[in-house]
């Protein structure tokens, strides 16, 4: 490196000098002093470590326009966020790229990508005012992950029996759950009601996972849990054997009339005769229970795959539960308190969750 200091001094002080007497002087040959020479230089016409860059062609994207789509995506939210990129590169001045090269521009330095919208419902008023509430109460009682290890969090899904379609946005990873990632929903239109579905119940919890259990409906298409099969099919076959070996646990439902969270109803003496301890989930909150997020790789993986009977997708749906992994689910039980106290940030709207 004395080679190097020498040159970078002489340089500096605007001594003349040759290169090549240097070399000779600390006994370097012509290649070894112009390698070392380049490897140090930013630019090697010019060999200033603090000149500018003059090689490759020039960027078709500016930093400015960079910051400008960042900047935009983070203050406009969701409707940037569902924009094409070029749509956006538009909206920030910037023409003539393709949309390739400006995915490639904000993924490389902003970690920008397109990916499924998370779609949750808008709350009205009241129904906001009610969760607010109630996460306010519940997150003073439970304020630790580990006061929600006891729980376990259970839920039926429907799997349609054919394509169904979903919003891209932009995001970045570790977004997925920011509240303007979320596509709001109103209700389901009279084809998705239609869809034949397949349905199936699980519960999760810390350290825990159940398999998957099918049950059916005769009195109707849409997987509505009735009180006489929830008990005859779920909590008789599934949920009493953790009973009768001494699984301590609380199990925590959604407040289907299904499930029995009236005063008195056939599935409420059910639980008192076998002991059994629940809660309901705060109405139209399934963000507060993390089981709604094990829905999604299952899900994800049965859209990968035709599935036009009912026997495929009940396999698909096999596979892709298996996927979900006792790591995941213990991520996601432990975020109940932070889950609670972005809703009453939000002011009781829908959170990302």
């Amino acid at each position: 490196m004395d080679t190097l200091g020498a040159i970078e001094f002489m340089e500096a002080m605007n001594i003349p000098h040759f290169k090549q007497d240097v070399f000779n002087h600390f006994k370097v040959s012509h290649r070894q002093g112009w390698a070392m020479i380049s490897e140090n230089s930013v630019d090697r016409r010019h060999h200033r470590a603090d000149g500018e860059e003059h090689r490759g062609r020039p960027r078709k994207i500016s930093d400015w326009h960079i910051k400008e789509m960042d900047r935009m995506i983070k203050e406009e939210g969701f409707e940037a966020r569902k924009m094409t990129w070029l749509d956006l590169a538009f909206e920030v001045g910037l023409e003539g790229v393709d949309e390739r090269t400006i995915s490639r521009a904000m993924g490389n330095t902003m970690s920008y990508h397109k990916c499924i919208a998370c779609k949750k419902k808008w709350c009205n008023k009241s129904t906001a005012t009610a969760r607010k509430a109630w996460a306010e109460v519940i997150k003073e009682r439970y304020p630790l992950p580990k006061d929600w290890y006891s729980v376990r969090f259970s839920d039926e899904v429907h799997w349609a029996i054919g394509p169904q379609g979903s919003i891209y946005i932009i995001r970045k990873p570790g977004e997925r759950y920011c509240s303007n990632c979320i596509q709001h929903r109103d209700e389901k239109d009279d084809r998705e009601k239609n869809l034949k579905r397949v349905h199936a119940w699980a519960a999760i919890g810390h350290d825990f996972k159940s398999d998957l259990t099918f049950y059916s409906i005769p009195s109707n298409n849409n997987g509505k849990m009735t009180q006489r099969a929830y008990i005859d099919q779920i909590l008789k076959p599934v949920v009493k054997p953790w009973l009768q070996r001494g699984d301590k646990f609380v199990l925590e439902e959604d407040g289907d009339s299904g499930h029995g969270p009236g005063k008195s109803n056939i599935v409420r003496t059910w639980k008192q005769d076998n002991n059994l301890t629940s809660y309901f989930n705060c109405h139209s909150s399934p963000d507060f229970s993390p089981i709604e997020n094990c829905w999604q790789p299952p899900k994800q993986y049965v859209k990968k795959f035709p599935h036009w009977d009912e026997g495929d997708t009940r396999e698909l749906a096999l596979e892709g539960w298996d996927k979900v992994t006792q790591k995941f689910i213990n991520e996601r039980v432990e975020t109940m308190p932070q889950r609670l106290q972005d809703c009453i940030n939000m002011d009781g709207q829908m959170t990302g969750w």
